[in-house]
């Protein structure tokens, strides 16, 4: 059952969870009015800024800026890249096929995948590149109340966006300040199984705490409680087709995995979005390049946007401002029914669309109002 703490009661993939369970058309509708009735006696929130290097750095022109960009293009380039660097290596170098043959299989077999924690190397998520990475995506962090670091948390994160930068530069990097802000507490980001066992690319992610989207890998991460919390992207890759600058459609309301994991574990929701993430690059649109987006997406589990920056495949320098919810606390229930699903989906609905009219006027005046689809 949902208990939430907000005050004004009315929020790298989930995939795994796709059409779990059907939604009712009237399940919004059945919430107590009270409940989803706003109040304006709200406490102040808690506003995390950059550190004050990362605001300095972001302003430098000159040497810096051109390190700044060729860093954040990079990281754009590592998912597009390292599997075709790994295809030309073994193609080309001859004395270097078995020793890459060993490693790709190393990497389908590695148990770090799926064990619910990853491996998670702290060096990595202190590494110098991070600052300029954090100067080109400044990070602020909003919490709307501090949270308990004794208990596990699911956090539902959105927007996907195109590469999901909000999973690296949030998460990932110790130079975000999310650590201080979520003091005590070990935010796992979620990402497919298959991005997971990529060469190269798949290190990467488990380096900086990502975990599997599998129920297990989730399942595991729950259970280690002490704070250990997973953060999912909610809408997943084909939540990435919907990304436009300006464009604040969701992909959640046959998403419903995530809220019962959260509620098999007892675990709260917090409600999460990310200003910023849709703007970092411009999408393609097309009618039939959709169709077949879409065609794709279905037989590969994973999307392919056609998507452009600036000069190209540069990223747009974008502020990134994480803005996380009070807690959505449920009952433990290891069998949980689909009303009670249902239910706990509805609440996390409102509460999403809560959390976004309440910070959109201060962080995103511009954007267009959030469509759940």
């Amino acid at each position: 059952m949902v208990n939430s703490k907000a005050a004004n009661s009315t929020a790298i993939a989930a995939d795994t969870y796709d059409n779990d369970t059907t939604i009712d058309k009237h399940e919004l509708a059945s919430l107590p009015t009270k409940e989803s009735q706003p109040t304006t006696d709200m406490p102040e929130p808690l506003v995390f800024e950059p550190s004050k290097e990362i605001v300095e750095l972001s302003k430098l022109g000159g040497l810096s800026m051109v390190i700044q960009t060729l860093i954040a293009s990079i990281f754009t380039a590592l998912v597009l890249v390292m599997p075709w660097l790994i295809i030309y290596t073994f193609i080309k170098v001859s004395w270097l096929r078995i020793p890459l043959a060993a490693y790709v299989a190393f990497c389908y077999f590695d148990p770090a995948v799926d064990n619910g924690i990853g491996r998670r190397i702290e060096w990595v998520r202190e590494l110098g590149i991070w600052k300029y990475v954090n100067a080109y995506f400044p990070v602020r962090i909003v919490l709307e109340e501090k949270l308990d670091p004794s208990l596990s948390y699911i956090f539902g994160v959105s927007p996907h966006g195109i590469l999901c930068f909000s999973g690296q530069v949030l998460m990932g990097s110790k130079r975000s300040g999310l650590d201080e802000a979520l003091s005590g507490i070990t935010l796992h980001p979620a990402a497919l199984h298959y991005a997971l066992i990529m060469p190269l690319f798949g290190a990467y992610l488990l380096s900086i705490g990502t975990i599997s989207s599998s129920r297990r890998s989730i399942r595991q991460c729950l259970a280690r409680g002490k704070g250990h919390s997973v953060g999912i992207v909610i809408g997943g890759a084909k939540e990435s087709l919907h990304t436009n600058r300006g464009n604040r459609k969701l992909v959640m309301k046959n998403r419903k995995g995530f809220v019962r994991e959260a509620i098999m574990a007892g675990a709260p929701l917090v409600p999460t979005y990310v200003f910023g993430e849709n703007d970092i690059f411009y999408q393609v649109e097309h009618p039939m390049l959709r169709r077949l987006q879409a065609w794709l997406q279905t037989k590969m589990m994973f999307a392919l946007p056609m998507f452009y920056g600036r000069f190209g495949l540069i990223p747009r320098r974008t502020p990134l401002t994480a803005v996380f919810g009070s807690p959505i606390f449920v009952q433990k229930n290891p069998s949980p029914s689909f009303d009670e699903i249902n239910q706990v989906h509805a609440e996390y609905i409102l509460q999403l669309h809560r959390l976004y009219s309440r910070f959109k006027p201060i962080y995103d005046p511009e954007g267009d109002d959030l469509v759940i689809a």
